[in-house]
């Protein structure tokens, strides 16, 4: 009851009729939003105004909708950010080369800018010693691997690039630009260093970006769709896989997935056939085999195993999943995302905890077929380990005192298992898996006994001790290389010029080893070759004991010929077989690497401009000239291997301006030779064999090269090409294409 009051002032009584809430309303009592009574055939209110009454069910609440279209606006929201913050860091990168562009003339305007020291100092100012920058500014909305390559940036962001400890590119850089600081200040007043954002004299600065693929187009429809493929071509890709990258990343089995592949197809044909686990496996298979030929086909599968493979796909791991994680993280790298490989590597070290596979006493329960797959992916586990950790300056989440099984026990297993009997390409793939974690051993002693396991941001070693441990660890490399039996090492000048496609299929595993064989040295090379670089940069004499300084600086020219003898081992494989790094898996390797030998050839070229005086240090055995003559051949290297590659075309712009500024003003420079040149109708010659480095090696102030000098070799290589030539899809190009996180060609 309630009462209401006339407006005469007199009060009355009136009853508000209660009727109970229907259980379902009529769909036009609905829309108007009205009360209803819920009778059947015809409500009240429909029965009085003569309307048609109609019964529906609603069996989603629309509650549900305005969730997922909140959802959805949010995501639309991140992905804008996104894309302004990329478009705006790629305006700057343009407008950095517009300003060099416009410097008209190369010749260093001294009254311009600040000292070359200046950009030292931006660098240590904006990362201090322990290379942890304020978290107070939040980032942009970026990726790590765009943020990541603001190292060579002319101006340093401001944005926090994370931490990168001292066996890392960027540790080397920064240590780099602080001995070129350290040098300067022992110039005299009049002979300091001018700005080095100057124009430089050899190639395009910035590389243009590689065209975009029509994906959408008819013939790579179906290509692009993330929907199981049929059990036909599901079959050939899962054959493309094992003829490729499988031989290198030996952690599943064909049979296995093709009994898969059969499954689902006499199932539903469809991904709900199997468990989440099994498809993220097989879409990041799928992914792999594609990105050998076409990336822009492997990326809906990528990102599929991508959404399997969150914090609920490996809540409850399995060994399907632990799989998928290790070659997602390989095709994270492989295609420009090595920052984003952290987070998929970090699920793979839990899931390998989870699953116990780390235990040697969990092994008891299992048959001999699982413990040896488990055995091998507690070591595939252990090198990506070793890989992160050791090129992005992370400590190892895996220490050396936790790993209780030996690459031997491995091989015991795999024999055993078949019964004491191994058809041969199996033999081989073990041996080379088993070489492969042993090379990683050794880069992780060398992180823990060089680098100081990544946990501290600066090398605290003497030289007597530093000298100690380097010489222990390649000592252990020639021990290795002695017993790589059945590989033999491709070490020295040879000569790839009449290997067929085939012969490089055949010696896959021979050319992985040396790779990675180089990658180990230049990790135990660097802190030596800093501390070197340290010293003649300070006191312009050598400190310290005369005989650890002499064999310092011979091990320092034995590395000089290692770099000289592994850009000559891929110079070869880029002019008889250029596909031969993405369909290995190893470009992310070889990329990192020209990025580290690049660095690492202009500290020894700063070495070499103090030992021309006896009394000050040894000789590297090559004078500056020709160390800068290499140098040259190097950055253009690193062009061609990086291709997008937002971090490369960047390290070959600084250290290009780098190299010119201190060339040009101590005089004694080589006039680089314009490499990249289109030529139409031209052929590649097949690369000549260089000599052994002792001889038959001519300047680079002459005006012709011997074919055994360094400029012949790579003359012959890039005589006839443009920078577009190797990007995109062409017959040089890594054939990865723009994909939401390298749209800009950031990473």
């Amino acid at each position: 009851m309630r009462q209401s009051q006339p407006l005469n002032g007199s009060h009355r009584t009136t009853t508000v009729t209660k009727r109970s809430r229907a259980v379902q309303a009529c769909t036009l009592c609905r829309q108007t939003k009205s009360k209803c009574d819920g009778q059947h055939p015809s409500c009240e209110r429909c029965a009085k105004g003569n309307l048609v009454c109609e019964y529906t069910q609603n069996t989603r609440d629309r509650r549900m909708d305005r969730q997922e279209e909140r959802r959805a606006h949010l995501a639309l929201a991140n992905r804008v950010r996104e894309l302004e913050s990329r478009l705006a860091a790629a305006q700057s990168s343009v407008k950095d080369d517009t300003k060099d562009d416009s410097a008209g003339s190369p010749e260093i305007q001294v009254g311009k800018t600040s000292s070359a020291s200046s950009r030292a100092r931006s660098f240590t100012q904006h990362v201090p010693r322990d290379h942890v920058a304020s978290f107070s500014q939040p980032a942009p909305d970026s990726s790590a691997d765009a943020i990541a390559t603001g190292l060579f940036d002319e101006q340093p962001a401001k944005a926090d690039i994370g931490y990168f400890g001292p066996s890392s590119n960027h540790a080397f850089f920064w240590a780099l630009t602080s001995s070129l600081d350290e040098s300067d200040k022992q110039r005299p007043e009049g002979q300091k260093l001018p700005s080095r954002h100057t124009t430089t004299r050899g190639g395009p600065r910035r590389l243009p970006l590689p065209p975009l693929k029509a994906s959408t187009s008819a013939k790579h429809a179906a290509a692009q769709e993330d929907a199981f493929p049929g059990r036909s071509v599901a079959t050939t890709w899962i054959n493309r896989f094992f003829d490729t990258v499988a031989v290198v990343l030996p952690y599943v089995s064909r049979s296995v997935l093709l009994r898969e592949i059969d499954m689902i197809d006499s199932r539903t044909g469809t991904w709900q056939s199997c468990p989440s686990g099994t498809q993220a496996l097989l879409n990041v298979v799928f992914a792999q085999a594609l990105a050998t030929s076409e990336d822009g086909a492997a990326e809906p599968f990528y990102r599929r195993a991508l959404s399997l493979l969150d914090e609920r796909g490996v809540y409850q791991p399995t060994i399907e999943s632990l799989q998928a994680l290790l070659l997602l993280a390989s095709f994270q790298q492989n295609s420009q995302r090595a920052q984003e490989s952290i987070t998929t590597y970090f699920g793979a070290v839990k899931a390998a905890f989870q699953l116990g596979i780390h235990s040697p006493s969990s092994y008891g329960r299992w048959s001999r077929e699982e413990k040896e797959l488990r055995c091998i992916l507690w070591f595939a586990v252990i090198q990506l380990d070793r890989i992160v950790g050791s090129g992005l300056g992370r400590p190892f989440l895996i220490p050396d005192q936790h790993i209780r099984i030996r690459p031997s026990e491995m091989i015991s297993i795999s024999f055993h298992h078949n019964h004491g009997e191994m058809d041969q390409s199996r033999q081989s793939d073990m041996a080379f898996f088993h070489h492969i974690i042993s090379l990683h051993d050794i880069m992780g002693k060398a992180v823990d006994k060089v680098h100081a396991s990544n946990v501290s941001a600066v090398h605290e070693l003497t030289l007597s001790e530093l000298v100690s441990h380097i010489m222990d660890l390649l000592t252990q490399i020639e021990q290795l290389q002695a017993n790589m039996s059945p590989f033999k090492l491709l070490l020295s000048n040879v000569d790839l010029s009449t290997w067929a496609a085939s012969d490089f299929d055949e010696a896959r595993h021979t050319i992985v080893l040396t790779l990675y064989h180089y990658r180990v040295n230049t990790l135990i090379n660097a802190p030596l070759l800093l501390s070197i670089l340290g010293r003649v940069s300070i006191s312009n004499t050598c400190n310290g004991s005369k005989m650890h300084m002499d064999v310092a600086m011979s091990i320092l020219k034995t590395y000089l010929q290692t770099i000289h003898d592994f850009h000559t081992l891929l110079c070869s494989i880029l002019a008889r077989q250029p596909s031969f790094l993405r369909c290995n898996a190893v470009w992310w390797l070889c990329n990192y690497m020209m990025v580290s030998v690049n660095l690492h050839l202009f500290g020894l070229w700063l070495i070499s401009t103090h030992t021309h005086k006896p009394e000050t240090l040894p000789s590297l055995g090559r004078n500056s000239c020709e160390i800068e003559s290499l140098m040259r051949q190097t950055l253009d290297t690193l062009k061609l291997v990086g291709g997008s590659s937002i971090m490369s075309r960047k390290a070959h712009r600084c250290l290009q301006k780098y190299l010119d500024l201190y060339t040009t003003h101590d005089g004694n420079s080589t006039r680089p030779r314009t490499l990249l040149r289109h030529v139409d109708n031209m052929t590649i010659p097949p690369p000549q064999v260089l000599e052994p480095w002792s001889c038959n090696f001519v300047p680079a102030t002459t005006a012709t090269s011997s074919p055994g000098g360094w400029d012949s070799n790579m003359g012959d290589l890039l005589a006839g090409f443009c920078p577009e030539d190797f990007l995109g899809a062409g017959l040089f190009a890594t054939g990865y294409t723009i994909s939401d996180f390298d749209a800009t060609g950031f990473i």
